[in-house]
């Protein structure tokens, strides 16, 4: 079907209406060749496309009161374009999972690379595992490869940076609208606008408005997964939105691959029962290059080390949050005070999430800003 300017007006409403999901829609496509039909079907004719009568009635009431020209009249006052499956940038492997949106919206710019990487991990990733982002993944930014990850604190945060870091192109699939008061957490809307400043983009199949339902992120997983060739899983509890990330790459026979952690860290439960089930082990960067046929011998001369901490400029971004803000607020006057400060007194003096505060802190500690010894954290 050939997305006509009238069509993707269609798209655009049915995207509004969420009780119509892809395989529906699909139905829906093969019963009315032009699509904006559905408009002006009665009853009979969407019961026998598939729709049940309950929804058939639903949306017959809510197609009479929806205006298409209010819709892209906010998108154009939120900066925000979509696509839909039938759309030449629309992402190829991302057409090619169990059920695709059908429409994406986005804000920055959609390319078409030819490789893309999903990084995902613990909302608490500590040191370790930003150290790993760090000491992976410039190798295959340098080479191309577009990290794609869920704009969440931790691992999705430090993926992003690490992206921006080094000049690459990163994508931010969200669990909510693109408008700036639907942008979750809130704490990382300047990633978000650095992600669209930077020549990524930040992605979501929720109209704008939509607040981040919890029922939303799985949606969201399967989007992260979908768009890439292989999902690196750094650290995750036994339960986490990462694994799910990990089953729907599974699902689509995508590569998947972790990081093997300490034995006696929950947060690498997840990675280890991975491996332990078949998953890649990255323990090397040559291990990443060999999942998109990068060969050892054209490696960048700019391997990093191991030991390399996260740099400067990154901090300086994260200090741009406002969570950091307040981390460093409280450190510096007890740096004032010749004092040290320990995790539970920034949890208790700030009321934040404690583990916005871990993933503050260990950026900052990596960056050499900060330090810790036995009674707490202090300036550097």
């Amino acid at each position: 079907m050939k997305t006509t300017s009238k069509n993707k007006g269609i798209y655009l409403a049915i995207s509004y209406f969420r009780k119509i999901g892809p395989r529906a829609l699909k139905r829906l496509e093969k019963c009315f060749p032009n699509l904006s039909d559905i408009l002006i079907a009665g009853q009979t004719k969407l019961v026998n496309s598939g729709l049940s009568a309950a929804i058939s009635t639903e949306f017959i009431s809510w197609r009479k009161k929806f205006k298409v020209e209010e819709k892209y009249e906010e998108l154009n006052n939120h900066q925000i374009n979509f696509l839909t499956w039938h759309d030449k940038l629309y992402p190829p492997l991302l057409k090619e999972i169990y059920a695709p949106p059908p429409v994406i919206y986005y804000r920055g710019q959609i390319i078409n690379a030819e490789k893309y990487l999903a990084v995902v991990g613990s909302r608490q990733t500590g040191a370790y595992g930003l150290k790993v982002i760090s000491y992976l993944l410039p190798e295959l930014i340098s080479r191309g490869v577009v990290i794609v990850s869920g704009l969440a604190r931790g691992a999705d945060q430090a993926a992003h940076r690490t992206a921006l870091d080094n000049q690459g192109i990163t994508w931010a699939i969200l669990g909510s609208g693109l408008d700036k008061n639907s942008i979750y957490p809130k704490e990382n809307k300047i990633l978000a606008q650095d992600i669209i400043d930077n020549r990524g983009a930040i992605i979501s199949e929720f109209p704008p408005g939509t607040p981040p339902y919890r029922q939303n992120f799985p949606q969201r997983n399967r989007i992260i997964a979908g768009l890439s060739q292989a999902s690196l899983i750094i650290e995750a509890r036994k339960k986490s939105g990462a694994l799910i990330t990990a089953n729907y790459a599974l699902q689509e026979n995508r590569e998947v691959a972790s990081v093997p952690g300490n034995i006696f860290s929950n947060l690498s439960d997840g990675p280890n029962r991975l491996i332990a089930n078949g998953a890649k082990a990255i323990i090397e960067i040559e291990d990443l290059l060999e999942i998109f046929n990068f060969t050892k011998d054209n490696q960048s001369p700019n391997k990093p080390s191991f030991t390399k901490q996260i740099s400067k400029p990154v901090a300086k971004n994260i200090l741009k949050t406002d969570v950091a803000k307040i981390v460093y607020k409280l450190l510096t006057n007890a740096s004032d005070r010749g004092e040290r400060i320990t995790v539970d007194e920034i949890i208790k003096k700030s009321a934040l999430d404690t583990s916005a505060i871990n993933s503050t802190l260990s950026i900052l500690e990596l960056a050499g800003i900060i330090k810790n010894d036995l009674i707490g954290y202090y300036l550097e």
